[in-house]
């Protein structure tokens, strides 16, 4: 009986403890959602109730009475537009920098027909006529402006969290953690934090323009949005929605870019999503266990697919696998039933394929692609198309745990097969990585539990503006103290103005005198 007691006695304390947790995570790429996955898993199994806003879900959570899915993948998947095909065929293709703005520009506009959509409108009724109070919000870095919109009709005022799986966040500015861009690159850039005068002067061009043009282009689609949802003077409502972000969430850290200064309210985390790896299917691992010297992982991540390469990239691939010496393995992640065109007897293809234990990874530079090769402690070569992919192969390069093929290159058999022997055999790239890896195993170790530690302090306490600095407030003039270097500068030319005109004053009276009295000037 008294233990019965005490178990109530804890269930209650637990309860008391417990949230409604609204996670918003609309972008339609499973990569950007590795990070919120754990974390929506972890926090469901302390005890939260979760509503997801999402295009993926959890299935092994699909019956759990505290998780609430709103799927909005088929929205984007049933009624795609011509210009959402276009984006997704845009992100097989080799992309600059500049060429980037192209597809950047409808990115704002991606979750408007998803939030129209009966499945979220029906889930939006339920939470209005049921009053659901959310305690907090999650929203993705990248959408986060929506989520102000649509919890402007919620009860209560939740307090916000931003979350990104890109190590730079383009809400640090608003929360005070204003990037210094010459020494932190861009995230589509291939600069180092070791840069030159000009590459400074590039980086903080594109830098400041690139994240200014985005928010802008960001905030007027939910402007948009708000002006036919709700009618002219609507949108006027998300005027202060980057002020009301109490805290930045960042599944990366460090290790995949560089080290800068940030304020006690943006917290990177590292990567999230890395587990114990499972047991293996039979085959696959009988086939690593048949490689006498290792495994080499050819992967183009989510977006690039391998069945997109062209064909005669595609067949300098097959014959630098095929030229392997006796010993190498290649497992090779193709989205086509059957085997490749011409593939050799020591390529294993799959639909999907774990990451796991291998000698060398051969990838398009993805981030989350990059966190499992280091957390394995797996030498890298790295094939940047777009996006955050050129920052992460620059690191790459950088910390000596791989190398870098142009994309240009690959129509180059002896390219490809010059970095893969160097990797291959070259120990400086496994060394260095084994050193990385240890790194990535202390952070890791911690990154859930100090994720779930932020969400429910700033649950608990309704916010977090006793971690906001006083630079979430102020301008780039004022954080680099020009204004106080400008007022210096006036000052000093003013007191050298007032000095120079008294000494002239003074030799003008003194050769004044001199000339009045001749004995003085005799003498």
């Amino acid at each position: 009986m008294i233990i019965r007691n005490l178990l109530m006695v804890l269930h209650l304390c637990f309860c008391s403890e417990a949230y409604k947790i609204l996670v918003f995570y609309p972008f339609p790429t499973l990569s950007h959602h590795r990070g919120i996955l754990a974390l929506t898993e972890r926090l469901v199994t302390d005890g939260h109730e979760l509503y997801v806003v999402s295009p993926f879900g959890i299935p092994g959570l699909k019956n759990h009475e505290n998780y609430t899915f709103v799927d909005l993948l088929p929205s984007y998947t049933l009624n795609k537009t011509r210009d959402e095909a276009e984006i997704i065929d845009i992100l097989q293709q080799r992309i600059s920098k500049w060429e980037m703005m192209s597809i950047l520009k409808d990115y704002p506009s991606l979750p408007q027909r998803a939030l129209l959509s009966d499945t979220y409108l029906q889930f939006k009724r339920r939470v209005e006529s049921e009053s659901i109070k959310f305690d907090l919000v999650i929203a993705e870095m990248l959408f986060f402006s929506y989520a102000c919109a649509i919890t402007r009709d919620f009860p209560g005022s939740a307090p916000l969290i931003s979350m990104s799986s890109i190590t730079s966040d383009v809400a640090e500015d608003s929360l005070g953690s204003i990037k210094h861009y010459s020494f932190f690159p861009l995230v589509v850039s291939q600069n180092t934090d070791r840069m030159n005068l000009w590459q400074r002067l590039e980086n903080w061009v594109s830098g400041v323009f690139f994240m200014s043009w985005y928010i802008n282009k960001l905030d007027a689609a939910v402007r948009v949005y708000l002006n036919e949802l709700y009618g002219p003077g609507s949108e006027d409502t998300i005027g202060d929605c980057w002020s009301r972000n109490s805290l930045s969430l960042i599944a990366s850290n460090s290790l995949y870019s560089y080290p800068r200064l940030l304020g006690p309210n943006v917290i990177e985390v590292g990567p999230l999503h890395l587990k114990t790896p499972e047991k293996l299917p039979q085959n696959l691992q009988d086939w690593l266990d048949g490689a006498e010297k290792g495994v080499i992982y050819f992967s183009m991540g989510c977006t690039k697919k391998g069945k997109s390469l062209p064909a005669e990239i595609r067949g300098n691939f097959l014959k630098v696998f095929k030229e392997l010496p006796p010993g190498y393995r290649v497992l090779w992640k193709w989205e086509l039933d059957g085997k490749i065109p011409g593939q050799s007897d020591n390529i294993l293809t799959q639909k999907w394929l774990p990451q796991m234990s291998v000698l060398v990874f051969i990838m398009q530079g993805g981030l989350q692609s990059f966190q499992e090769a280091v957390h394995y402690g797996v030498p890298i070569v790295g094939i940047p198309w777009s996006v955050d992919q050129e920052s992460s192969v620059a690191k790459i390069v950088d910390a000596g745990i791989g190398v870098r093929i142009e994309a240009a290159d690959l129509n180059s058999f002896e390219k490809i097969k010059s970095a893969l022997e160097a990797v291959l055999h070259d120990k400086r790239y496994s060394n260095n990585m084994k050193k990385l890896s240890a790194i990535s195993h202390d952070f890791t170790s911690r990154g859930l539990d100090q994720a779930v530690f932020w969400v429910e302090h700033v649950a608990r306490h309704g916010g977090a503006s006793h971690l906001r600095p006083a630079t979430a407030d102020t301008t780039l003039f004022e954080f680099f103290c020009l204004d106080i270097i400008s007022l210096i500068i006036v000052l000093s030319f003013l007191i050298l103005y007032v000095a120079w005109s008294s000494g002239k004053f003074l030799r003008s009276m003194f050769g004044v005198s001199r000339k009045a009295n001749p004995k003085l000037k005799s003498s």
